[in-house]
Parts: C-alpha cells; sequence; structure tokens
C-alpha cells in the first residue's frame, strides 16, 4: 500500500486529481490508515494508469468511466470513434490556424504574384494520401514520379508565401464513390492520411472532399475568396478524375487554370493522357513542369500562357 503522495509520482496525476477520481467514483474509497491517510493498493494504482492513459486521449470522465469496465471489443470500436472525431478537430484547428496566417501573411505585403505576371496564385494538390502508396486500398506505382517534383515545387511556393490547398478524399461508409472504387481514403484511416514526402505545413490548408469535385460541398471556394486567389496550379493524383473534375469547375468559376504536367498522374499511362489531353484541348489550360514553375515562383521567368 502506497499513499496518495507516491501514487501521484507513479502516475503522473495530481493529489487533487486523485481525491476527484475517487470522490466521483472512477476509483473505489480508498482505504485509511489509522491517522486518516489514504492507502492505494497496487490495483488501485493500476486503475489510475488507465485513467491518466485514456485521459491523454481526451476522454471525458463519463466517457473513461465506461471505458474501464468495456471489453476489448467495444474498447477498440470506442477508440477508433475517438480517432475520427480528433481527426477532424485536428483539421478543423488546421485551417482555422492557416486562415490566421494567411491573413497576417497578406497584411504584411508578401504575396507573390510571379507565375502569371499580376495574378494571385494558389497551388492546388489533390489526393495525395496514402491510399494509393503500396500497401494502401488504390496503390500505383506511377505516383512515386510526381512525388520528388512536388516536394520541390512546395517548398518553394512556401518559402514565397503561395498558399498551397490540399483537397483529400475524406470517405464514410454509404459515399457514392466507394461503389465505384471500393473502401478507399476512409475517415480517421491511415490510408487517408497525406503522404509525408509531400506532407503539409502548419501555413497549408487541407479540406476535405467526398466527391471527385473538389468545390463541392466543400470550403474551397471559400478558401480562395478568403485569399483572394485567381490563378490555380494544379497538382495531385487522377489525371483524369478529380483533377480534371476540379480543375474545370475551377474554369466555370471564372480561374485561370494552370497544369504542372509533372506533379500529376494517373492509374494508367492511357488515363493520364486522356486526362491531359481533355484538359488542354477542350479548356486550353496552361501545362508548366515544376521546375518551370518553380522559375517562376522564385521571381526569375515570367511564364505567361
Amino acid at each position: 500500500m502506497i499513499n496518495i503522495k507516491k501514487a501521484s509520482e507513479i502516475t503522473g496525476l495530481t493529489p487533487k486529481s486523485i481525491r476527484h477520481y475517487e470522490k466521483i467514483g472512477l476509483i473505489p474509497l480508498a482505504k485509511r490508515t489509522r491517522s486518516g491517510y489514504r492507502q492505494y493498493s497496487e490495483d488501485d494504482i493500476d486503475r489510475l494508469h488507465k485513467i491518466r492513459y485514456y485521459r491523454d486521449m481526451k476522454f471525458s470522465l463519463q466517457e473513461i468511466a465506461s471505458l474501464i469496465n468495456s471489453s476489448l471489443q467495444d474498447i477498440e470500436a470506442t477508440l477508433e470513434r475517438q480517432l475520427k472525431i480528433l481527426s477532424n478537430s485536428l483539421n478543423e484547428y488546421h485551417y482555422a490556424q492557416s486562415i490566421i496566417y494567411s491573413t497576417l501573411h497578406m497584411r504584411s505585403g508578401l504575396r507573390s504574384q510571379n507565375l502569371t505576371g499580376s495574378h494571385n496564385i494558389g497551388i492546388i494538390a489533390i489526393d495525395l494520401q496514402n491510399d494509393i502508396m503500396e500497401g494502401g486500398s488504390l496503390p500505383s506505382k506511377r505516383v512515386i514520379t510526381i512525388l520528388d517534383p512536388l516536394k520541390k515545387l512546395f517548398d518553394h511556393a512556401r518559402a514565397e508565401g503561395i498558399p498551397i490547398i490540399y483537397i483529400c478524399d475524406c470517405h464514410k461508409k454509404g459515399d457514392p464513390e466507394l461503389l465505384i472504387w471500393g473502401d478507399h481514403m476512409i475517415e480517421g484511416t491511415y490510408g487517408a492520411q497525406i503522404i509525408d514526402i509531400v506532407a503539409p505545413c502548419e501555413k497549408d490548408f487541407i479540406i476535405k472532399k467526398n466527391l471527385f469535385n473538389g468545390f463541392i460541398h466543400t470550403n474551397l471556394q471559400n478558401t480562395l475568396d478568403m485569399l483572394d486567389i485567381d490563378t490555380l496550379l494544379f497538382t495531385g493524383w487522377r489525371t483524369d478524375v478529380c483533377i480534371a473534375q476540379t480543375a474545370i469547375e475551377a474554369f466555370y468559376r471564372g480561374y485561370r487554370v494552370a497544369i504542372a504536367e509533372d506533379g500529376v498522374n494517373s492509374t494508367t499511362q492511357n488515363e493520364h493522357d486522356f486526362g491531359m489531353s481533355l484538359m488542354g484541348i477542350n479548356y486550353d489550360f496552361t501545362f508548366y513542369t515544376c521546375e518551370d514553375a518553380i522559375k517562376a515562383l522564385l521571381g526569375g521567368e515570367i511564364l505567361e500562357p
């Protein structure tokens, strides 16, 4: 048996918290010495460790009370739900943080306007997520070819204060797209996370979508309005599907559209070529290599369409 001070040292919980958990029934009433001091058993300490463990996962005390007495199966289901909740919260905070950074950045007068002369550019990065990598639900070796050029492009864009807007698939059971492609980029899973080599920084934007078109049922339009962007450079995955649909939608909404030709790809060469032809012939979008785009972003050669 150990006293409350020692229990606090072992568990990392304050004595005040331990007394509170005892008061609300999270742990049994402590046994007392003749002098009235609390004494805690090994079982009590084990329970306190569990409370600390679940508290660090941002569960409420009410939820913790239920978890401590749950079966392993119920615990796993609860953890999965909590992971989705936390992921959503992180995305919301990340988005809010990005807005604040961008607002301050614009007020400082550092916005770059190089790529298309006097126009404000934003980079769109579509579906660069783990499920398209080896071991994912929609793997393709072709994605490897675009990652290094994109990393260089994104790094230079950030240095010049150019916004990067990640548009990411984020699905729930029942989404119509899953009927076509099967389960992929499921909300809260590793597969839905952005690939490490092109991962966003704190000033970048992350927008979730559950349809091919990145404008539909998302806050992409509001983000572009807030950033005063009128020119979009598209990068990312599936030239013929999500990139084409979002880029064409941008065209109809009045944006100048450019495509990073070595920064987009699709699952087959035919699909990629079809997407490039669709955007180039039907809509006359401008195509840059990432290297040429970098030159423009750095204020060197101005690449006018």
